[in-house]
């Protein structure tokens, strides 16, 4: 095998599998990428046998082959090299990278110990927009479950209808939503992918496409329903193609939508940017405090007007209040948060404001984007407050 890369391109492809890579593992060959070439075209692949990653980059071959090499330790070398074309040959159980006065060996893992990655023999395919798939993952994955106690959980909800894609996640105390349009003559469908695969997916997907407004995914789901892929473009016909591959969760997600409150009694319009503010004010004092801070929300004389304001308090400590001005309708009232909550939710929001609906103290809260046309909704379950 010999091929010559640019050291960019090369740099970038290895940086996109290195999510898949597991740096301690029992097992060594998972520590690394598997390097193939086959005409004008390098194909990376790393696994951790839950998620698999292989991207497409564009070189010179001189010779065709393979090698599996640590990735790791490839990437932090790569890294290092200056702008210019890399030469990669291999010269029996090494392989040797090369680029103008700059070299390294690296010793080889067999090949045929490399984990295969299964391929979706048959499926169904759903098409969607690459951004509206990167925007909605990031939004709503954070909201799953870290302890694997309840599984499911660890795991976002992803169900197709009438050419519609919704992804659901929740911990229990927080959860996510938010649709994207498809295309294609998929069936109606429910999936729980692990929200760690989905993650790393769309930060994937978000890097090879930025920039590209008009790209798409495909989304492939095995009918035995145990494996999704995403991919942009197809490798090898498409020379910098991605694609990735994940388990599914099996089981059966909650019924999410009867915590969501049918109605509500206060609606108020919000500065993200002061809502921010004034929350990481309040956090100082409540970070020894079980994380908790109170937003009251009250109409002023003037119609359509309010202020909330956010405090805290530490019985060591001291205690803070700080209030903003805020476009508000309905009676108001108090309610408290766990302020990392609260700040993870604004930092997925994009427009300049959000709107929080609420109705006592004791309900789940409800913060959406203030642009009509987004389906987006966060729900935030309150903390009980001791008289």
């Amino acid at each position: 095998m010999k091929f010559k890369i640019q050291q960019n391109d090369l740099l970038k492809t290895l940086l996109a599998v290195n999510r898949s890579i597991l740096a301690k593992t029992n097992l060594p060959i998972l520590s690394g990428v598997l390097i193939s070439t086959s005409g004008e075209v390098l194909e990376v692949l790393s696994t951790n046998l839950e998620t698999a990653a292989r991207v497409g980059a564009v070189c010179k071959t001189e010779t065709t082959g393979k090698a599996v090499l640590p990735g790791r330790i490839l990437l932090e070398f790569v890294s290092q090299l200056p702008e210019g074309e890399v030469v990669f040959e291999k010269l029996g159980e090494e392989v040797l990278v090369k680029l103008g006065s700059y070299g390294a060996r690296f010793a080889t893992m067999p090949t045929e110990d490399f984990p295969a990655i299964p391929k979706i023999e048959k499926g169904q395919t759903i098409k969607f927009s690459a951004g509206d798939f990167v925007r909605t993952v990031l939004k709503v994955a954070f909201c799953a479950a870290a302890d694997e106690g309840r599984p499911v959980l660890t795991g976002v909800l992803c169900e197709l209808e009438k050419n519609l894609l919704s992804m659901v996640a929740t911990d229990g105390y927080r959860l996510g939503f938010q649709k994207i349009a498809t295309t294609g003559e998929a069936v109606p469908l429910k999936i729980i992918i692990p929200s760690k695969s989905l993650i790393e997916a769309a930060k994937l997907i978000g890097e090879r496409t930025e920039g590209k407004t008009d790209e798409s995914i495909e989304m492939i789901i095995a009918d035995d329903f145990n494996q999704v892929n995403f991919q942009v473009d197809k490798l090898p016909s498409a020379k910098t193609g991605v694609e990735f591959t994940s388990r599914l969760i099996e089981g059966e997600f909650p019924n999410w939508q009867k915590i969501i409150p049918t109605s509500f009694n206060s609606l108020a319009r919000i500065s993200k940017e002061e809502f921010i503010k004034l929350v990481r004010i309040a956090s100082i004092f409540a970070r020894d405090s079980g994380n908790i801070i109170r937003l009251k929300l009250e109409g002023h004389a003037a119609k359509g007007a309010g202020l909330m304001t956010v405090f805290a308090t530490n019985n060591q400590l001291g205690s803070n209040q700080a209030a903003c001005e805020i476009e508000m309708t309905g009676r108001g009232g108090e309610i408290a948060f766990n302020f990392r909550y609260l700040l993870e939710m604004l930092s997925s929001i994009e427009g300049e404001d959000v709107n929080f609906e609420m109705i006592e103290s004791l309900n789940p809260g409800k913060f959406t984007e203030t642009d009509s046309r987004d389906n987006f909704f966060h729900i935030i379950m309150p903390v009980r407050l001791q008289s």
